[in-house]
């Protein structure tokens, strides 16, 4: 909002502007005293008052003179205001005001340019303030200033040239009726149908509270004046609406008709008006005749703004404006708006009942005043606030489409967990452990080449090297050994690497899991008989969800198929459980299905045991397995990528540890499973589609970069997610992500009510930018207390999406305030 104040002082014969604006900005300028407009408003307003003589609410003086015959005024009223008003034009579009026009129209193009950008409406209000009764009295609200591209935001108020009294801006009360006080005074030839009507309708609704006080024939004079003063005094009221005969004073402040023959001059109540001020009253309109005085009067009193009539009103004008006015009030326009409102109908519906009418009601305001304006009232209303408009509607969807969608939940999930790793190294929160639990053999190309491996041989991968590493690990006592390659093809070398399998069974009972992939029916494709026995060793698919762990859903075993990395788990904690002999172990004479005898063996194991609670805890919740029906993943455990690798497993490269350049720790290794993976050379994935190489996390580049020669490969490949899979599995380190959209559902809360909060309060731009450093530093201390509950409570609480929620609310209050 924009304001602009331009005095008009007649100085002799002479009209001296002086616009101001901003800080101290301003400019002047000087025309010749209008006095043939002065001529042409006195003989309009002569016209006006014949037109209008019968029940006008203010005394019209009988100057004596010989009725004339009937004369069209109608006819007259209509020229005569053309005439004035084409006069007043002319004038105001004087060359030497052209500066101050210009300025204004400048302002109101760019408040146009504003709000085509999505900004919300901006007024231009400007406050005009006379020297003289006579320039007081000209249609200043009728100044075409500017004429394009204003969209009806450019608005004409009067202050008082001299305002002694400063203005109190009382705050704004939540959930508190409307107090008006209506005060009916003289209705000597006059009828307040219509204003009874009105205010009558306001006691219905429950965001109003109405006092009426009315004169009444058999009334003492003495008692109802007391009654007005108790009345001004003794309650606090919001709003003051006066019906009844006034007229202009020079010295007293106007004077108002209480009674037949009884007129109050505001001088006299000046006390009890002040104390009313005091206690709250925010807004007074008098509807009656010649209120210039009044309204000067009491906005030198200290009240915030004032509506009147500039001229005498006739009775059904009075009426109908009143009514136009209070609907306008009740739709919650501030109270220029609704007087504007108001006017428009006197000039578009009634102007041929009415002529002229529409130029005589005027609001005065107290520049540094808040408009009043009702404030909505019970549970609906306050429920209606919080609603989203049309804006809020759009943006809230558009959030909360990405949030469903997948490549934006991996994004997010990848941004929190990267910004994960740099809170855990910065605040020294990475955990002590000194062995991962987890040996990571990667097969690289040197390492094929060292052997002399052929270019067929790459892909499917000869099996003969599997066996030299697995010959190798026996030899080191290895207990559980994963694969992380497809064994689904028949190839020369299967016997080689079947009997390496059967010889560390017979040996060291050597647990074996062998990866796979589902089907388009979601089944396994099994690993090849010529390779592997499933009644001596196990398989468990690799597939899994971008970003999550590998569970098991609640109504579902893992008997028909079970994820690699669930399988590896279960094994290293049988492995390092002391259970009973019935416990089924790979050996190369078993009949049944090792994995199925595995799985039915825990389903039967006592359920306080120490292995069945740790299994349990790998179970998906209900709800999880239930919002997978959808696409989404609520309450799914993430993999954490904001651990160093070196505590999630041990890099091996396969050539060095067949060269003996690398050796095991026996005692360590007891403790460890090992997997044994491609290290994404070009021929590792199962097709071109289908590469083994992966984008790398963002976690995970942090620390890559912490430690830039521990040995990682450059590219993150499949077996690496796995072991970071197994180490959360092993180590029960489930994260559990709360869903965006209930996180976002609490920003909106917040936000909403900020903004209401934002919203009742005016705030300089130096409070604005304090309250916009306040709420990003919460938002800062809200990240770090999200971090910290990642840490100690295992809960990932979404970031972006809530915050960019939250933030769309208070950036579009700011923005509406700015403009």
């Amino acid at each position: 909002m924009t304001n602009f104040y331009l005095k008009i002082q007649k100085v002799e014969q002479t009209c001296l502007f002086e616009l101001s604006w901003g800080q101290h900005q301003q400019m002047t300028a000087e025309i010749t005293y209008p006095v043939n407009i002065i001529t042409s408003h006195e003989q309009w307003q002569r016209i006006y008052i014949n037109f209008y003589r019968n029940k006008l609410r203010g005394k019209v003086v009988n100057k004596g003179v010989i009725m004339p015959p009937p004369v069209d005024w109608q006819a007259q009223l209509v020229q005569a205001e053309a005439k004035l008003l084409y006069e007043f034009h002319q004038w105001l579009r004087s060359e030497r005001l052209y500066d101050i026009r210009a300025k204004i129209s400048k302002q109101a193009v760019e408040n146009y340019k504003h709000e085509l950008k999505g900004n919300a409406a901006s007024n231009i209000n400007i406050f005009i303030s006379c020297n003289s009764p006579e320039l007081e009295h000209l249609p200043w609200e009728a100044w075409e200033i500017s004429t394009e591209l204003t969209s009806g935001k450019l608005r004409i108020v009067r202050q008082p040239l001299n305002i002694l009294q400063a203005v109190t801006n009382f705050p704004r009360k939540g959930l508190r009726k409307a107090k008006i006080l209506a005060i009916f005074g003289d209705d000597t030839g006059l009828s307040f149908a219509d204003e009874s009507r009105a205010i009558s309708s306001l006691k219905k609704l429950a965001n109003f509270e109405v006092k009426v006080l009315r004169w009444e024939q058999d009334k003492n004079i003495n008692n109802w004046k007391n009654e007005i003063i108790n009345a001004l005094t003794t309650q606090s009221w919001d709003m003051l609406f006066f019906a009844g005969h006034s007229n202009e004073s020079t010295f007293t402040g106007g004077q108002i008709s209480i009674a037949p023959n009884v007129n109050i001059s505001l001088s006299e109540i000046e006390k009890p008006l002040t104390t009313a001020i005091n206690n709250g009253l925010k807004f007074a309109i008098f509807n009656s005749c010649d209120g210039l005085s009044i309204a000067n009067k009491l906005i030198d009193l200290g009240l915030s703004q004032v509506a009147i009539m500039r001229e005498k009103i006739h009775n059904r004008v009075a009426g109908e404006f009143f009514v136009q006015f209070l609907n306008a009030l009740k739709e919650y326009k501030d109270v220029h708006e609704a007087l504007l409102t108001a006017s428009d109908y006197l000039k578009v519906e009634k102007n041929l009942t009415y002529p002229s009418a529409y130029l005589v009601p005027v609001l005065f305001r107290h520049p540094h005043a808040e408009l009043f304006c009702l404030q909505p009232f019970g549970i609906q209303h306050q429920i209606k606030k919080w609603l989203p408009t049309r804006y809020e509607t759009l943006a809230l969807g558009t959030l909360v489409i990405f949030s469903f969608l997948s490549p934006v939940q991996e994004t997010v999930l990848d941004l929190q967990t990267g910004m994960q790793a740099v809170y855990r190294d910065v605040t020294q929160q990475v955990p002590k452990d000194k062995t991962p639990p987890v040996i990571l053999i990667h097969i690289d190309e040197n390492s094929l080449n060292a052997v002399k491996t052929k270019a067929d041989k790459f892909n499917p991968l000869d099996r003969s090297y599997f066996a030299r590493l697995i010959d190798k690990l026996t030899i080191d006592n290895a207990k559980v050994i994963g694969i992380d390659y497809l064994f689904d093809r028949v190839t020369e070398e299967d016997s080689i690497l079947e009997k390496s399998v059967v010889n560390s069974i017979n040996k060291n009972g050597t647990w074996f899991i062998f990866g796979s992939i589902l089907n388009n029916d979601n089944l396994e494709q099994a690993v090849n008989n010529s390779v592997a026995n499933l009644h001596q060793t196990q398989q468990g698919y690799v597939d899994h969800l971008s970003g999550h762990l590998s569970l098991v859903n609640t109504n579902k075993d893992c008997i028909q198929s079970c994820p690699f990395t669930y399988l590896m788990t279960l094994v290293s904690w049988i492995n390092q459980e002391n259970l009973s002999e019935n416990l089924p172990q790979p050996q190369s004479l078993r009949n049944n299905d090792l994995r199925t005898d595995v799985i039915k063996y825990l389903g039967e194991a006592p359920a306080n045991s120490s292995l069945s609670k740790k299994v349990h805890k790998l179970r998906l919740s209900k709800l999880s397995s239930f919002s997978e029906y959808f696409g989404q993943t609520w309450l799914y455990p993430i993999i954490d990528y904001s651990l160093p690798p070196n505590q999630v497993y041990q890099v091996v490269n396969a050539g060095n540890y067949l060269q003996n350049n690398t050796t095991l720790n026996q005692e360590n290794l007891k403790q460890q499973v090992v997997l044994i993976g491609a290290a994404g050379y070009k021929d590792s994935g199962l097709s071109n589609d289908h590469s083994d190489i992966f984008p790398l996390p963002l976690g995970v580049a942090y620390w890559r970069r912490q430690y830039p020669t521990s040995g990682l490969l450059r590219d993150f490949t499949g077996v690496e997610i796995n072991a970071y899979m197994m180490q959360n599995l092993m180590k029960q380190h489930l994260i559990i992500p709360i869903p965006d959209l209930w996180i976002m559902g609490i920003a909106v809360f917040f936000g909403k009510g900020t903004q209401l909060f934002l919203l009742q309060r005016q705030q300089s731009k130096r409070s604005s930018r304090l309250l916009i450093a306040l709420l990003a530093g919460g938002t800062v201390i809200y990240g770090l207390i999200s971090m910290q509950m990642y840490i100690s409570l295992n809960l990932l609480v979404p970031l972006f999406l809530p915050s960019a929620t939250f933030w769309f609310y208070i950036l579009s209050v700011l923005r509406t305030k700015d403009a």
